[in-house]
């Protein structure tokens, strides 16, 4: 386990599949700058989130990037999570930036130059796929969220990266038949498929974590307000499930036995789940 920044670091079973590849293959040189421009993409998030008060507990390190684990209350404003997510990116193309004139002043040799720009735009490039835990997919996710909610948000995302994994993979294979043998193509895809596999197994964590930053932000900021015409029956969980970030939301509720009953608000709702374990509880009861 490595400290950086006091932030754990740990290297993934297919970041030492490729360094024990390039130990044998004599290119250890490669993996070392690869190694220094990952570290870089994920320092990019850290400091983006320190700038918000999000911790980072950890990192695993991949070859095409790295997952942090974040502790504080991330979903609840789009434009932090948009920028939390694009600061990796933005790293690796600010890299490139600096790096091409370094080359044409003579400072940089051409074929270092050419694989460390290589190494950063093919990062960067793969990391904004609409994909989760992807940069790119994050994005995606926080900008569908201000109109169709988190929870369908983070479906329809899961979805699109189930779709990536199997192009991928399917890209990868073709060029095994073809005798290509670019192995790491299709490595790729199974990692987000195995992702994919796992967000949709955690939707319900994932969107409650998202409900409680909700219930916790305390923005001075004007916020526009969202409402909801449901029915009586529904569950709280399910009318908190369409939550978006940046709204407060207004639930309007149509009853054959409560005529004008009040309109509920978006508080009494993430009250009564969080505590009093109602997410299975009909609107209902909170008219009573």
């Amino acid at each position: 386990m490595i400290r950086f920044f006091g932030v754990r670091v740990r290297l993934s079973p297919l970041f030492l599949i490729v360094i024990l590849a390039a130990y044998l293959g004599h290119v250890l040189d490669q993996v070392a700058v690869l190694f220094a421009v990952v570290i870089s993409h994920e320092i990019g998030h850290v400091l983006a989130a320190h700038r918000f008060g999000i911790k980072t507990e950890s990192i695993e390190l991949l070859p095409f990037g790295g997952v942090a684990v974040m502790r504080g209350r991330l979903g609840y404003d789009v434009r932090q999570e948009t920028l939390i997510a694009a600061a990796g990116p933005l790293v690796n193309l600010l890299f490139v930036i600096v790096a091409l004139p370094l080359r044409a002043s003579g400072v940089l040799n051409d074929a270092w130059t050419n694989s460390f720009v290589s190494i950063n735009l093919s990062i960067a490039l793969f990391n904004l796929l609409p994909a989760l835990p992807l940069d790119g997919g994050r994005i995606a996710r926080a900008g569908l969220a201000i109109s169709r909610g988190y929870h369908s948000a983070t479906k329809v995302v899961t979805r699109v990266s189930f779709l990536i994994s199997v192009v991928l993979m399917g890209i990868g294979g073709i060029s095994l038949i073809l005798g290509y043998a670019d192995l790491g193509i299709f490595a790729l895809g199974l990692f987000l498929l195995y992702s994919a596999f796992s967000l949709s197994r955690q939707s319900r964590y994932d969107t409650l974590r998202f409900l409680d930053a909700l219930r916790h932000h305390q923005g001075t900021s004007l916020r526009p307000i969202r409402s909801m015409l449901v029915q009586e029956d529904m569950k709280l969980g399910d009318v908190a499930s369409q939550f978006s970030p940046g709204a407060y939301h207004i639930i309007y509720v149509q009853s054959s036995f409560y005529k004008g009953s009040r309109p509920i608000t978006q508080d009494e709702i993430l009250d009564a789940i969080f505590e009093s374990s109602g997410w299975s509880l009909p609107l209902r009861a909170l008219l009573s």
